[in-house]
């Protein structure tokens, strides 16, 4: 594959254009508007180009199993003899922390739903290793200060992790609750995130993705128990997983530390 030639066809090759984002190439712009260098991380994650030395690939298409089953292969090449179980686990970590923690920023700090169903977005990965880099998206999406927490993250659990995740269980023998976990994870640590630099209030209004049985409607939330807050030794708070990563089984990771529901996982 030549570095930066796309395998597929981005959604679209540029965001449509509005007043207040024309011309936006790396959504991170638009986020320090508001928010300086809070975030300074999400540089190069939310994009409507993609970057050099990437190959890119729609959403959508990792749903089929021999477009996923390569791009794990050529991930595993750094792992030797690793668990391919861990290494599918760790995967998913880059893929979803990147949309999770993207749309959790845009949503609580500027209250902007972006526009990340499955069928929407291109995903970006290193031409040579297959790691996640960026997300390309159709556009930036929209502000919408009356939606609800549920309906600006709709697109993004049900539309997108939702059959992704069921997909890639299916795939690749790894349970769909640990793949859950892994996204439940980011999310509640860029969550509880905006609540210390910005307000409180905003991780309160966050959690409810995390801690609520159900959303409105009556679907059963799949990140719910996930992620526990649990009081350390120290009388500190501590999200814990509900389920092992597997992290610890691939060579030269280290474990989560104390995040790690398993004695052997947090060294």
């Amino acid at each position: 594959m030549t570095p930066g030639v796309a395998s597929e066809r981005p959604v679209i090759d540029h965001p449509a254009a509005s007043k207040d984002v024309a011309g936006i190439i790396d959504f991170a712009d638009v986020l320090a508007r508001k928010t300086g260098a809070k975030y300074v991380y999400c540089t190069g994650k939310f994009v409507s180009r993609a970057p050099d030395d990437t190959e890119v690939l729609s959403c959508l298409a990792l749903t089929g199993e021999e477009t996923f089953s390569r791009l794990i292969d050529r991930y595993a090449l750094r792992y030797g003899d690793g668990d391919r179980r861990a290494v599918v686990s760790m995967w998913t970590m880059y893929y979803f922390s990147t949309l999770m923690i993207g749309a959790a920023v845009s949503w609580l700090e500027l209250r902007r739903v972006l526009p990340l169903c499955l069928d929407r977005l291109s995903l970006a990965v290193d031409a040579r290793s297959g790691e996640p880099r960026a997300f390309v998206l159709s556009d930036w999406g929209r502000e919408d200060e009356g939606a609800s927490v549920h309906d600006a993250f709709s697109d993004v659990v049900r539309e997108h992790a939702e059959p992704l995740i069921d997909a890639i269980a299916a795939q690749a023998g790894v349970s769909r609750k640990l793949i859950w976990a892994n996204a439940a994870g980011y999310l509640g640590w860029i969550v509880g995130e905006v609540g210390r630099l910005t307000d409180p209030a905003l991780a309160v209004e966050g959690r409810a993705l995390l801690d609520d049985p159900f959303w409105p409607d009556g679907w059963k939330n799949p990140m719910h128990g996930m992620i526990r807050q649990e009081c350390g030794q120290g009388g500190e708070t501590i999200d814990r997983r509900r389920v092992c990563c597997l992290r610890y089984a691939l060579p030269g990771i280290a474990g989560c530390g104390m995040v790690c529901p398993l004695p052997q996982g947090r060294n």
